[in-house]
């Protein structure tokens, strides 16, 4: 569910050209959004149970987002659960889940400068964790490393780098699992943030403050849902933010987590998403022995079955065919018509 966005870190990155720092961005806000899928779990009545996440499980999507007013970046991203980590979370330390996230992709556009429109191309990478408090799956810690790097102006050659690291704390908590379909809660979180920025021209920013955030979340109904990764039911979930931006996503309990996501400014624009394209849930898996599931095991025991009264059939039938008369010899002639007198 939405939970892996609360709290997101919203302030971001500099403009290209004149080494200026420009208005601030929700960049962590939108590519957490993008990368990390939110928390949720079987369908079970009127309610969403609690995922059942094992270590391996992982999820991975197709990502777009707007880094900058003209500026986009697409390509895959891909969380996976690591493990669990000891992390402070309201004053004392919980066993967390550690999600990892790792992507890549193209950034291209127009970007509107102090020297005018500008062409920009490029590639990113962003790599991170969020770890999740594992009775509600609401995040306690935050880590963001994006790289973008490219030219503008087809020949200028550029660089951008965040790191983002955002710790939590739970103050209240009105949206606690079993979620109920049709209905809506909140969350009440402090966090404490630092942040850091390295722009064109070596410039660098780094800034660092506390705060707390209210967020907003509602459940509807279940739908069918499209993605590559095949066609899901899913739970659409909105999530809004302080700040009057929101998210929308689609939770497919098969999945364990979203299969889509929706992320949008206080003015109702798009500024990305995600949709799935692969993924592991070991939850629904069906339990194996030797690297066998149950139904595999049956169709292998069967296979060789099958081969063993072939073989059994083939070899009786041969030792028919070649089995002597009754008394030594071959067997008397037997003709047709009349006998001779």
């Amino acid at each position: 569910m939405s939970s892996t966005r609360d709290g997101r870190q919203r302030r971001f990155i500099s403009e290209a050209a004149e080494s200026e720092r420009v208005r601030t961005l929700s960049v962590a806000a939108a590519l957490l959004a993008l990368l990390l899928a939110t928390s949720a779990s079987a369908a079970s009545g009127a309610s969403l149970d609690r995922p059942s996440w094992t270590v391996g499980d992982y999820w991975t999507y197709r990502t777009n987002t707007t880094l900058a007013p003209g500026l986009n970046l697409t390509g895959t991203a891909t969380s996976t659960l690591a493990g669990t980590r000891s992390t402070a979370a309201g004053g004392s330390a919980v066993n967390a889940l550690q999600v990892v996230l790792s992507g890549s992709g193209t950034a291209g556009g127009t970007v509107s400068t102090a020297s005018g429109n500008v062409s920009v191309q490029g590639s990113w990478i962003v790599t991170g964790e969020e770890r999740f408090e594992p009775t509600n799956l609401h995040v306690v810690y935050s880590l963001l490393d994006l790289s973008v790097n490219g030219t503008y102006l087809g020949v200028v050659p550029f660089f951008i780098r965040v790191q983002n690291t955002t710790t939590f704390q739970i103050l209240t908590d009105a949206w606690q699992y079993p979620l109920p379909v049709g209905g809506s809660g909140s969350l009440a979180m402090a966090y404490n943030f630092t942040q850091d920025a390295y722009g064109i021209g070596g410039t660098t920013f780094h800034e660092n403050g506390t705060g707390t955030w209210d967020l907003g979340f509602s459940l509807g109904p279940s739908k069918p849902v499209a993605t590559p990764a095949g066609t899901f039911t899913a739970y659409p979930v909105v999530e809004t933010w302080p700040d009057g931006s929101s998210e929308r996503s689609w939770f497919a309990p098969q999945v364990g987590n979203d299969v889509r996501t929706e992320t949008y400014d206080p003015g109702g624009n798009l500024t990305s998403e995600t949709v799935l394209l692969a993924y592991r849930y070991q939850a629904l898996e069906a339990p194996t022995f030797l690297g066998l599931t149950l139904v595999e095991w049956t169709a292998a025991v069967a296979g060789v079955a099958v081969a063993v009264t072939a073989v059994l059939l083939v070899r009786r039938s041969r030792r028919k065919k070649g089995q002597p008369h009754p008394g030594g010899g071959s067997p008397p002639e037997v003709t047709s018509g009349p006998r001779d007198p």
